[in-house]
């Protein structure tokens, strides 16, 4: 039985396949570029390609993320926040506690031992609390992306970067250049505002372990040790959390299709 999870995020669109609700065959990502339709489309035939099935072959697919409705060709959308708990309690069993820093949002999430989201917070009020923030200030001080961290872990003084607005943060950051500030230290302190916004959405739901981090920054090692040192607590991380939403979404498809006796369903619209 393989289930397909497909995350329609404002930034990328991640994907999954899974077989019998336990193991991953493959993964995908596609930046989605304002049209997540052809995006999923994208990512779900690469990934069919790539593990050598056949397309009818995947029994249930199942969306998550802002663009949820718009795929026609689904089974069930799900709510990223409820995908996201149920990937990240399926990556590391023994999560309680999820941390989201998706493109455009940030959220902070208690889950019970199966995924299931007890409580929750998010901040999508400004850019500076989300990780596109670190997409404008990558550009702005010329550094590409995939070098960020590394630069960042070099620091020897992080100037933490205190302006909640994303406009007046790279006002902060510009001084800071102008004063010379070396560059990992601007970009540790980047990393630090980023995990400062993320620890009051924790603090506001209850901080337990184990502590896991999930979605884009999760790649980035200077995310998760700026993370766990300002919430003081061991953070789970693994590069697929990446997929963690679609991973969710991939499960909730599949406990679907138990429910449905494993018979070919319709394509219908159906909230979880």
């Amino acid at each position: 039985m393989i289930t397909c999870g497909l995350d329609l995020g404002a930034g990328t669109t991640k994907g999954v396949l899974l077989e019998d609700g336990q193991r991953l065959l493959a993964t995908g990502l596609a930046p989605t570029r304002g049209n997540p339709v052809e995006a999923g489309r994208r990512v779900l035939e690469r990934m069919v390609e790539e593990v050598n099935v056949l397309p009818d072959e995947v029994e249930y697919l199942c969306t998550t993320g802002g663009a949820r409705y718009a795929y026609p060709d689904r089974h069930l959308q799900v709510s990223d926040i409820t995908a996201s708990g149920r990937g990240a309690v399926f990556l590391f069993p023994g999560t309680r506690h999820v941390v989201d820093i998706g493109s455009q949002s940030s959220r902070a999430m208690s889950v019970s031992e199966t995924g299931r989201v007890v409580r929750f917070k998010m901040n999508e009020k400004c850019a500076a609390g989300a990780g596109r923030f670190v997409d404008r200030c990558a550009k702005y001080l010329q550094v590409p992306l995939d070098e960020m961290a590394p630069k960042a872990l070099a620091a020897a003084h992080p100037k933490m970067i205190s302006s909640v607005c994303a406009v007046l943060a790279e006002t902060e950051i510009i001084n800071n250049v102008a004063d010379e500030v070396p560059l990992g230290d601007i970009l540790m302190g980047v990393f630090l505002s980023l995990a400062q916004r993320a620890y009051i959405l924790m603090r506001n739901v209850g901080i337990q372990p184990e502590v896991t981090l999930v979605g884009g920054l999760v790649r980035s090692e200077a995310m998760v040790r700026a993370l766990g040192q300002t919430a003081k607590v061991a953070v789970n991380a693994d590069s697929r959390a990446h997929h963690a939403a679609a991973i969710g979404a991939a499960l909730l498809g599949h406990s679907r299709l138990q429910k449905l006796g494993h018979r070919p369903v319709a394509l219908s619209a159906v909230e979880v």
